[in-house]
């Protein structure tokens, strides 16, 4: 199995997670107003880029009208944004927990 890594930034008004090195996992994130599931961005299945040509730094739109350094599309689910290594979930407040559920790969084989 390929290694992943999550990184998540908890805040008082927001949760900000990354997930690189896949798109094949789905997010369970539990706050104060309840449980929402995230998806990957659409096109998960296909792999991650590795390409020199794709640069994380080609300006995407950002949450909340920030400016985003990560490239790619915006909001093919809402909350989640595609990163040039994975994608970004943002959930508007502040998570109590997390839970994160990987594909199985045999499967798709």
């Amino acid at each position: 199995m390929d290694e992943i890594d999550i990184d998540a930034r908890v805040t008082g008004e927001r949760t900000v997670i990354d997930v690189t090195g896949t798109r094949d996992v789905a997010v369970v994130v539990r706050s104060a107003g309840g449980e929402r599931i995230y998806l990957p961005p659409e096109g998960f299945d296909e792999p991650v880029s590795g390409s020199p040509y794709t640069s994380p730094y080609q300006g995407g739109g950002g949450i909340d009208g920030e400016e985003s350094p990560y490239g790619g599309e915006t909001g093919s689910t809402r909350g989640v944004i595609e990163t040039a290594e994975g994608f970004r979930i943002t959930h508007p407040e502040t998570a109590t927990e997390f839970d994160v559920y990987r594909g199985d790969e045999e499967a798709a084989e």
